[in-house]
């Protein structure tokens, strides 16, 4: 179960709780309250309408750009007001949460705090106990976005004790769940069990089946991260049991593929079959598509783990099928979306051309017509001349603010362009892993450097019992193309070593190739030739015993030891300042492109203590730049690396930044820059 999803699941319940909004999919109801706005006169009530409006677009769309049009709005006519009573103050409160809300959930933390803080201090001013309580389990939630569990949890306590001392028991309840919930995905279970039976209790007082169904599910995850199946399908049954009784549709589908998980790892496929087709059943009935690909996916590992191959295939086919049904359905709506778009914005532009060309017709006929009265009107030309010079300038100036309303539409078009792919950063940006999964083991850094806003190389980072796997890819291309190849090439790996299981690094790039060939090879389909794909190195290190594998497509790997240690049976490539330096051979066959068809070979090393290993792009060698203009070359690379041997990791990430920036000089960047060091304690 994903920590984040948790997150939005409790915020946006106990946001429902305090404010007693009720979901009500109608955008007749929209229509109605903006039609209202519309015509409402009175300050104070287009407030209300606008707040309103804000509840029903958040209830009802995940539009969180217009809930924070209509709660700025708000907060800005409040503002305006002079006389700030403690009505007022308390609908202020409630506005910038609403600002704050809306942030946090477009990702925009540091303003999501500064308007979090604003709506607690003012409620806090009033002593308003329900804005309060909205505040807080905001910011609880800011910072567990934020990773901050710690400062977020503090947030939580702060709630649940308000709750308390107001006698608010449902808020109470919802606190200790979501401080148990924090607790269990943190593999916390004693700590989280304190706050579980506290939660629990309040619910049976309350007699909150829903809430006791998420109860029971929370500690379910929290047996599974302790491998306590049977435990885990206790609560799993428990949680099942109760969405029957609520008649939870929604609930019981994801409560079949959890169940069905747990079965999975049992290996009792027969079980996880039998669930995973009643999720199948209600997934199919409410048209949704994450759940069925969902429960297509968990059919297909079951078949493959009872050696049915013929039906996993089946099933995986089918998975990929509604795959690509979801983003062919997210590609329509996303082109319906910008022909609308671009409709408008062409049919506004040749009004204001039509504008514009009237009121250069009109200039010529009223110059023409002066023209005929200064030849008429003799006695009256000084007159004339003054009148037409005057007349000239007016007309001058309209269609020069004519022409500047259309460079400011130009201008803004494209900061929209740019910011659509600042957005697309973010979107990278999150699927990066952190360096800490590697540095609580090894000394280590990453040198990241994208020639875009967005990159076509990336690297990735999984943990998996002793070993730890990490590797560096060069996609096709940069910028947009190569981000999109990008995130095939992460959720690739994501899904070979963690649904099927994979260990050898070899092994891992044989089935990338098939799957990145499985993706593009449907454009072969179309009578199109792809040959995209990308370059990449991955290591696996048992933390245990020190053993080091590695495999490449077309991208290889140095290994630095110093001189007196064992030396590896392989040739040393140059040797200086006590360092040996060996560079492991990669294929020369990339991944994807259809044409490779031979296997990937793994490497096998013993590591001693001190060794250094890099990964890296190509896009570090092949940058331009010095005193003639050339590229900086592998050989360069190579000793630069032995040069800083000497020191800390830390020192090396800076010195690889010094010398290619001093490098690089005034030229632009070639190509996206990956270089990842790993020193071995």
């Amino acid at each position: 179960m994903n920590r984040k999803v948790t997150i939005i699941t409790f915020f946006l319940s106990i946001v429902l709780v305090l404010n007693g909004l009720t979901t009500i999919a109608q955008t007749n109801k929209l229509d109605s309250l903006q039609q209202e706005l519309a015509t409402e006169k009175d300050e104070l009530k287009q407030i209300d309408i606008l707040n309103q409006l804000f509840q029903e677009q958040y209830s009802t769309t995940s539009n969180y750009e217009k809930t924070l049009q209509y709660a700025q709005e708000a907060l800005k006519k409040l503002k305006a007001i002079d006389n700030k009573d403690e009505k007022i103050l308390k609908k202020i409160s409630t506005s910038a949460n609403n600002v704050g809300t809306s942030y946090l959930l477009l990702d925009e933390y540091e303003k999501s705090l500064e308007y979090l803080l604003m709506a607690l201090q003012t409620a806090e001013s009033i002593q308003d106990t329900n804005s309060m309580l909205n505040a807080l389990y905001n910011l609880s939630t800011l910072f567990s976005y934020r990773g901050e569990d710690e400062k977020g949890n503090s947030y939580l306590e702060q709630a649940i004790h308000l709750s308390e001392l107001s006698g608010n028991i449902k808020s109470a309840a919802f606190g200790y769940s979501s401080m148990a919930s924090n607790y269990f995905f943190a593999s916390n279970y004693n700590k989280a069990m304190v706050y579980y039976e506290k939660a629990m209790r309040f619910a049976k007082s309350l007699n909150d089946l829903n809430l006791m169904s998420n109860l029971y599910g929370n500690r379910a995850v929290g047996l599974v991260r302790l491998k306590r199946y049977e435990e885990a399908l206790k609560y799993h049954e428990l949680t099942i049991a109760l969405d029957i009784q609520l008649e939870n549709k929604e609930g019981l589908k994801t409560d079949y593929l959890n169940i069905a998980d747990v079965y999975i790892k049992m290996k009792n496929n027969e079980k996880a079959l039998e669930f995973n087709f009643k999720s199948l059943e209600l997934a199919l009935e409410q048209n949704s598509i994450n759940s069925i690909m969902m429960a297509y996916s968990g059919l297909a590992e079951s078949y493959q783990q009872m050696g049915n191959n013929a039906k996993a295939l089946e099933y995986l086919q089918l998975y990929t099928n509604w795959k690509d049904t979801l983003y062919s359905q997210q590609n329509a709506e996303a082109i319906a979306e910008m022909q609308t778009k671009y409709d408008t914005e062409k049919k506004e532009t040749e009004n204001n051309l039509l504008k514009t060309q009237q009121a250069l017709d009109k200039a010529e006929i009223d110059k023409k017509a002066t023209q005929q009265y200064m030849l008429l009107l003799g006695l009256g030309l000084a007159l004339i001349i003054v009148f037409y010079v005057v007349y000239s300038l007016n007309q001058k100036k309209k269609i020069n603010k004519i022409l500047n309303t259309q460079n400011e539409i130009i201008a803004e078009k494209n900061k929209d362009i740019t910011d659509s792919i600042n957005y697309a950063q973010r979107l990278q940006g999150a699927i990066l892993p952190e360096m800490s999964i590697l540095n609580k083991h090894y000394e280590s850094f990453i040198y990241y450097q994208p020639k875009d806003i967005v990159s076509g190389d990336f690297y990735w980072l999984k943990e998996m019992g002793d070993k730890i796997y990490f590797s560096v890819v060069d996609c096709t291309g940069h910028g947009v193309p190569g981000a999109f190849m990008s995130i095939i090439g992460y959720n690739s790996l994501n899904r070979i070593v963690e649904d099927f299981n994979v260990v050898k690094p070899g092994d891992i790039l044989d089935e990338l190739n098939i799957q990145v060939n499985k993706v593009l090879g449907t454009q072969e389909n179309k009578g199109l030739t792809i040959r995209d794909g990308m370059d990449i190195s991955i290591c696996c290190i048992n933390r245990e015993t020190k053993i080091l594998e590695y495999a490449g497509a077309n991208n290889s790997l140095y290994l630095l030891r110093k001189s007196q240690n064992e030396s590896l049976d392989l040739e040393t490539t140059m040797e200086e300042y006590g360092i040996c330096f060996y560079e492991i051979k990669s294929n020369k066959m990339p991944i994807g492109g259809g044409d490779n068809t031979k296997n990937y070979q793994t490497h096998t090393i013993k590591l001693n203590k001190e060794d250094t290993i890099y990964l890296f792009s190509d896009g570090f060698a092949d940058q331009f730049g010095g005193p003639k203009g050339k590229k900086f070359m592998y050989k360069n690379f190579k000793k630069l690396l032995l040069s800083i041997q000497k020191n800390s990791i830390e020192n090396q990430l800076k010195e690889l930044d010094k010398t290619m920036v001093k490098w690089k000089g005034e030229l632009s960047q070639l190509d996206d820059i990956c270089v990842m060091g790993v020193k071995i304690s």
